[in-house]
């Protein structure tokens, strides 16, 4: 039996950029395959995120759907809600999701120096 080990980079180094006002905005990354995608039965994935100084939610977004089109289509599988810290941790992320995509609500301030998703 093979092992098949993939990394990607859900969301890559991001730091707050002021738009001007000083209000917080949302940052979206891109969609990409999660694990059921290549492998159908698989229904496990490792997310691993690093912050520096970070205020804002980092949530982990679903979708079923083979070719997704607006945010209708995404639905939450993780949220963890960041506050002026310096963090390192993973989840597993349990279904058998088509893709995962990482989205930065409310981002205030700091960098999050990356989200990775493991199979």
């Amino acid at each position: 039996m093979s092992s098949q080990s993939t990394t990607l980079i859900l969301l890559p180094q991001t730091t707050y950029q002021n738009p001007g006002n000083g209000a917080p905005y949302t940052v979206r990354g891109d969609a990409y395959p999660a694990a059921a995608y290549y492998i159908g039965s698989a229904d496990l994935q490792t997310v691993n995120v690093s912050t520096t100084n970070c205020t804002g939610n980092i949530i982990i977004e679903a979708t079923l759907v083979a070719v997704p089109g607006g945010d209708a289509d995404w639905f939450n599988v993780y949220e963890y809600e960041a506050v002026a810290e310096d963090t390192a941790f993973y989840t597993n992320i349990v279904g058998n999701f088509v893709y995962l995509r990482a989205v930065i609500e409310d981002f205030q301030e700091g960098a999050v120096n990356f989200v990775k998703l493991s199979y």
